[in-house]
């Protein structure tokens, strides 16, 4: 078998873009060191920045709050399927259908032109929050939350999954964390929303494409089974014992290394903290104490470093959010990113159509049928 390709396109450069730079010393949006943003920005002017190549003015930022305030609200339709759909159905693949419902609804789906694929950007950031927030409620037998544009994305967020306002604390560390989450160059969701940006699909379609690879267990899924895998060791007592038998069986931790940082992944030290703060607010010490130890225990046995999705699916958890929409959480924080990449993509368009290296059977002659 030939050697000369890249499985997965590892270390494969295939596009250019200006919008995320991922080095082994960090990570940056637009030029904009990742801590910095968390530490000192909101996720509606990490959008724009994402979206715009530059920090908005105030006067710029509080018109975009305006607009995706304008926005929020679902259509009367789409809280009328989520009614329909059944309670047991996994959030993300209600997420995917509901995205790709609200392109029935939008006039400009299928228009790619600057103006049109900025308000229907806007519409998507805005909208999945909601969606997201209602079908956890249908998932619990909650009626629907109306949204409140007073609030911003994460705080409209937790007041339609609560149906209460929520204090500024736990805003703001859902900010932070949506922040962390915005973008991640080309990671295989942003790269399936590129791939069918390149053949000229509309902006819905592009979402949809990008969440249902997100959906995968080793893409966005892994902060869920991270978190599971916490609650179910529940003691830094154990990690010891509970790594080793995994490790035995050849099981993958989730949570654990990273395709493109070899020395660490630079948002982790900020959710960390965050995690312990919020640990020691709710009383939970004990299982931030057995993250550590996981983190401690891996990094020694594999020489795995841990991921955004070890520490952001205890931060969901601290939070008070349920395990099953964690992804979803992701997924409506990565929509800046996706449509960042959709418009870059649409501006200088080539199609995306690699080779494979063949592998099969050559020279073979057809024989008839009533010969074989």
């Amino acid at each position: 078998m030939s050697t000369d390709h890249h499985a997965g396109l590892e270390d494969i450069e295939v596009l250019e873009s200006s919008i995320c730079e991922i080095t082994q010393d960090g990570l940056t949006f637009r030029g904009y060191n990742i801590t910095e943003l968390a530490a000192n920005s909101t996720f509606e002017e990490v959008a724009c920045l994402l979206w715009n190549d530059q920090l908005p003015s105030q006067k710029e930022l509080a018109e975009f709050r305006r607009e995706l305030a304008g926005e929020y609200a679902l259509p009367r339709e789409i809280t009328e399927h989520i009614n329909h759909v059944p309670r047991e159905a996994h959030p993300m693949a209600v997420l995917r259908t509901l995205i790709s419902s609200l392109g029935l609804y939008d006039a400009e789906a299928a228009d790619n032109t600057g103006p049109a694929m900025h308000r229907k950007s806007v519409r998507l950031l805005a909208k999945i929050p909601a969606i997201v927030a209602a079908i956890a409620r249908h998932g619990n037998a909650k009626s629907h939350v109306e949204s409140n544009g007073e609030l911003s994305l994460a705080g409209n967020f937790l007041y339609c999954l609560n149906g209460k306002t929520p204090d500024a604390e736990t805003e703001r560390l859902l900010d932070t964390t949506l922040i962390l989450y915005a973008e991640h160059e080309l990671n295989a969701s942003t790269f399936a929303a590129r791939i069918t940006a390149a053949t000229q699909a509309d902006t819905y379609s592009c979402v949809v494409a990008a969440v249902s690879a997100l959906q995968g267990n080793l893409h966005g899924g892994a902060n869920q089974r991270a978190t599971e895998m916490l609650l179910t060791i529940g003691d830094a007592a154990n990690v010891p014992e509970y790594i080793d038998a995994r490790l035995k069986k050849k099981e993958t931790i989730m949570g654990f290394g990273h395709r493109v940082y070899k020395n660490g992944d630079p948002r982790v030290p900020v959710l960390k903290a965050l995690c312990q703060s919020l640990s020691e607010k709710k009383n939970e010490k004990k299982i931030f104490e057995t993250a550590i130890a996981v983190e401690a225990e891996m990094l020694k046995r594999k020489r795995l470093h841990a991921n955004v999705d070890y520490y952001s699916g205890l931060a969901f958890y601290l939070l008070g959010l349920s395990a099953e929409i964690y992804t979803c959480i992701f997924a409506m924080a990565r929509a800046a990113g996706y449509l960042a990449h959709i418009a870059e993509q649409l501006e200088e368009n080539k199609l995306i159509r690699p080779r494979g290296v063949y592998t099969g059977k050559r020279g073979l002659v057809y024989k008839p049928l009533a010969s074989r």
